[in-house]
């Protein structure tokens, strides 16, 4: 970011509910209200709001080269991934087409539609006249608290952001890992403290502690508590865990493939 555009405050689970060109309205000028002609010179605004993956040929051609350099079965596990990925992509736009039907808003193709359709959802405040709206993002807000999910929706919701909690631990943890000395060859001991995951993170040091327990289950790590208190030390299962989170933010689930 320059000294003119900061990265606006987001709850991280939105990245499963939003439009991939929902990020083109996190960069934001430093002032915190704004006129929306501000964004004119770096938004696109008559982009269509999903990524597009490209062809399957693409894939195979881009990727299966690369694979096969590394000695892995390549054009078969590539398609069965595509075809992952547009199933993916398809469930997702179906979902945030369902929100927008049930709170009545339209569903948007355009990134200007988007910003119109997210102001609807109350992540935005738009005020003023509609061809230079003054701007103010929401974007913090809980996903929990802004859509009108069902009381089963809402449980599976919880749940998925414990993923992204842990998601987003792990990101940090391995960060620190690639710090490490590397003392074995098949894992990385981290010396920190709870405080300094959950900065790095992004969560609280409580949601830290719960999400070190959930990757100890779901990803072999194994976090020790040592003095002084708020001590840990992780041993962190090496190449293997920084390949599975190799991002530098939480993806979208088709980016995560």
């Amino acid at each position: 970011m320059t000294s003119r555009w900061q990265r606006v405050a987001m709850n991280p689970s939105w990245i499963r509910w939003l439009p991939c060109a929902h990020a083109y309205l996190t960069v934001v000028p430093v002032a915190g209200r704004f006129p929306r002609s501000a964004w004119d010179d770096v938004v696109p605004w008559d982009d269509p709001v999903w990524c597009d993956p490209g062809g399957i040929e693409d894939w195979v051609g881009r990727t299966g080269a690369r694979q096969a350099r590394r000695g892995e079965p390549a054009e078969r596990e590539i398609r069965a991934r595509y075809a992952q990925v547009l199933a993916l992509r398809e469930t997702r736009m179906d979902v945030f087409a369902e929100m927008c039907r049930r709170r009545d808003l339209p569903t948007p193709h355009t990134v200007t539609e988007l910003l119109i359709c997210l102001a609807g959802l109350g992540l935005f405040d738009l005020d003023g006249a509609a061809g230079d709206s003054w701007v103010c993002p929401h974007l913090d807000r809980d996903p929990l608290d802004v859509l009108p999910l069902s009381a089963p929706e809402s449980d599976l919701e919880r749940l998925a952001q414990r993923d992204d909690r842990a998601v987003q631990v792990a990101i940090a943890v391995r960060r620190l890992a690639v710090r490490a000395r590397r003392r074995w060859p098949k894992r990385r001991t981290v010396s920190t403290t709870v405080a300094a995951v959950a900065g790095m993170a992004g969560v609280t040091p409580r949601e830290a502690t719960e999400a070190l327990g959930d990757l100890g289950n779901l990803a072999g790590l194994r976090t020790d508590t040592v003095d002084p208190p708020d001590s840990v030390r992780i041993t962190v299962p090496w190449p293997e865990f920084g390949q599975r989170f190799p991002f530098s933010e939480l993806p979208a689930p088709e980016h995560a493939i």
